[in-house]
């Protein structure tokens, strides 16, 4: 999956043809472009997986092992359902 994305509190938005993903709690400062590839989940109950991180500024030569939290996970219309109800008016 790719950041396209910033969101509020250093979260980020990530798509590839199956959805849209918003991760947060990495180790590393993403930037767009950069790939990250959801593993395996480590605690379902915090949502809690392993990624391989690879950075677009490397070309994306070479991957980093991290851990995310999966804030979301789904389609673009489940995306903007979301979106609606987590943001304050």
């Amino acid at each position: 999956m790719e950041v396209v994305r910033y969101l509020h509190h250093s979260d980020l938005l990530l798509e590839d043809e199956e959805g849209l993903v918003i991760i947060g709690g990495s180790r590393y400062v993403l930037s767009v472009g950069d790939k990250v590839v959801l593993k395996k989940m480590l605690e379902q109950d915090k949502k809690l997986y392993q990624v391989d991180i690879s950075f677009a500024s490397n070309n994306h030569s070479t991957t980093y092992e991290d851990e995310c939290v999966v804030k979301f996970q789904g389609c673009r219309d489940s995306y903007q359902q979301y979106l609606n109800s987590t943001t304050v008016h």
